[in-house]
């Protein structure tokens, strides 16, 4: 295995960055089309926007594509998701999500349409006022940059390197334009706990990335290639085991907030996989062998 990275890093180093390059592109590309079409990077769900949340538990079988039908007559931009229990995979509610704040008809609609009197027993209603949303987005979006713009300034002062440096920041960069496009694709809705996620993600991209650095260009006991293999060997297996806990809490939880930041992190950290060893790595790689 050690010998078979060692030639692949070492006769393709620069075919390794066309793919983590071309995904870059590809999805900054594609965020600037859709920041045109609709203002934003990515689709808001009503904590962010402004609107009314309800759950609806009952024992009884909800037909959601009827619900759902029903409050688009009245409503726009609603969506209707089942609610299930752990372990069964028996649904036990639907959550309604739209951006109306008309919370009274929206109760009554769907007291029409499901024949069910929702009280405090058997529901939960969340409602967001569209400037309140928009205040929460514009501080989760100015809380994001300013991390990703501190997490820049220490690499670029531990490493005191353009070129390193740079490096991991462009990793870090791709991570969440690549994971923002899966989930524009995905047709996700992202809330302030999505946004929580992504920062969350940038932490996660920048450990693999300055372990790799480190590693590669400040351990001079180790040869390059030597370097590279112990990096990744520590980075996977930190990895992996991140994704596999996410992805157990994932399945376990029956939280759509918790879920949702589960699987924005479990995309990153895929993503992240791709960048470290085929964008960060090539790239590490060349400049170690021309100024270490």
């Amino acid at each position: 295995m050690k010998e078979i990275i060692e030639s692949i890093f070492n006769n393709h180093t620069k075919k390794l960055l066309i793919l983590p390059v071309a995904l870059i592109i590809i999805s900054l590309v594609f965020i600037i089309s859709i920041q045109a079409t609709t203002g934003e990077i990515f689709q808001k769900d009503v904590s962010l926007s402004g609107g009314t949340t309800i759950t609806v538990y009952s024992e009884n079988q909800i037909d959601i594509p009827k619900l759902e039908n029903a409050l688009r007559e009245s409503f726009d931009g609603v969506i209707v998701r089942a609610l299930s229990e752990f372990g069964t995979d028996k649904t036990i509610g639907v959550v309604i999500e739209t951006p109306t704040i008309d919370e009274k008809l929206l109760t009554e609609k769907i007291q029409e349409s499901t024949g069910i009197t929702l009280s405090e027993e058997n529901s939960s209603i969340e409602v967001v006022g569209s400037s309140l949303g928009d205040s929460f987005y514009q501080q989760m979006r100015k809380a994001l940059i300013f991390a990703f713009v501190f997490m820049s300034i220490v690499v670029l002062i531990t490493f005191r390197k353009i070129v390193p440096s740079l490096s991991i920041v462009l990793v870090a960069l791709g991570d969440l334009l690549i994971t923002i496009s899966i989930l524009n694709l995905a047709n996700v809705r992202v809330s302030s706990a999505g946004i929580a996620a992504l920062l969350l993600l940038i932490g996660y991209s920048i450990d693999t990335d300055v372990l790799l650095t480190t590693r590669i260009l400040k351990n001079k006991e180790e040869t390059i290639m030597e370097g590279l293999i112990s990096s990744m060997k520590t980075g996977l297996t930190m990895t992996i085991t991140t994704l596999s806990a996410l992805t157990v809490a994932y399945f376990v939880s029956t939280s759509l907030v918790l879920k949702q930041m589960f699987i924005i992190v479990i995309i990153g950290l895929l993503v992240d996989i791709i960048l470290t060893y085929m964008l960060n790595a090539p790239m590490l790689i060349l400049y170690a062998k021309k100024h270490r």
